[in-house]
């Protein structure tokens, strides 16, 4: 088949027309800013691919954690203003578990269970996660080991709460700011005060 070159045509077969191109570039000396271009865009997309890879996935698992308790937080806190019932999120630092359950005692837990779905049945951290102590000002001070809850009112407002996660290496605290009713998630293991 003939190789049209600018505007002719060329009796040169494939193979003649590659050792052609090879014998016309092996004059050039260096590489063009194209071909660096093009190398670097490729090496960026598989470095974009590959680092995310391998994060630590301790470190991977602690933030979904936190992530997950502080959107648990929310949800109950939503909950129990547009239902006009008190939620409780009960936690068993034993046991490494969380979960939730109505803060009347004359709610029928079916429909509960229903209603709140997988957060009635409960979450368990799965190691190397784990919950190294909570602290309720207002209740039990530090707690350690055992159980405790978080109280959400259908007014909006929670116990004042300060949950600790960590990996063993990292660690991070989840505290309820009273000014807004929303927990934040700092990094590192903090002491948090509250007035009164």
């Amino acid at each position: 088949m003939p190789i049209l070159i600018a505007g002719r045509r060329s009796r040169l077969g494939a193979g003649q027309w590659v050792q052609r191109l090879i014998t016309l570039r092996s004059d050039a000396a260096g590489f063009t800013l194209l071909e660096l271009t093009l190398v670097l865009v490729i090496m960026s997309v598989v470095f974009a691919l590959v680092i995310p890879r391998l994060r630590d996935p301790g470190r991977a698992e602690l933030e979904a954690q936190s992530h997950h308790l502080v959107l648990t937080f929310r949800l109950l806190r939503s909950e129990a203003v547009l239902n006009g019932s008190a939620y409780r999120l009960n936690y068993d630092l034993d046991q490494q578990r969380y979960w939730v359950t109505p803060g009347d005692a004359s709610v029928d837990l079916a429909q509960f269970a229903h209603d709140i779905g997988a957060l009635a049945r409960g979450t368990r951290l799965d190691r190397p996660v784990a919950i190294v102590d909570i602290v309720l000002p207002t209740l039990a001070g530090k707690v350690e080991q055992g159980q405790i809850y978080t109280v959400f009112y259908p007014d909006g407002s929670v116990d004042p709460t300060v949950i600790h996660l960590a990996n063993g290496r990292d660690a991070y605290t989840l505290w309820l700011n009273p000014m807004n009713g929303r927990l934040n998630m700092d990094t590192g293991y903090r002491e948090v005060q509250y007035a009164g």
